[in-house]
């Protein structure tokens, strides 16, 4: 398989780092919506630098969305699964990673 191919490993560490550094910047992106808002805006800026078509981009930005969903269905299962187990009910443990990968459907 190559690093292309390779599922994305996305850790609570790798997210409270990007918080962290945004905060930096802006306190406020200590509340996870703003801190969303600045995510939504770095890949508007990064898809804008793509050289393709404005359709195609905003294509990938849809592809982009619908990974960023099943994301949330991932994060939200583990979740449910960890509020099942004894002792469960806290957010989630730095060894449940949610993964996967998106690549671009060029049409």
């Amino acid at each position: 398989m190559s690093d292309e191919q390779q599922e994305l490993q996305l850790s609570v560490d790798m997210v409270r780092d990007i918080q962290a550094r945004l905060k930096e910047n802006d306190e406020r992106a200590a509340d996870p919506g703003v801190a969303s808002q600045y995510l939504a805006a770095v890949i508007g800026f990064m898809l804008g630098q793509i050289t393709a078509e404005t359709e195609q981009k905003k294509d990938f930005l849809r592809q982009l969305q619908e990974f960023a969903a099943s994301v949330i269905d991932d994060v939200e299962a583990q979740q449910e699964m960890q509020a099942a187990q004894p002792g469960g009910g806290g957010p989630a443990q730095d060894d449940q990673p949610a993964s996967g990968i998106w690549t671009p459907d060029d049409k």
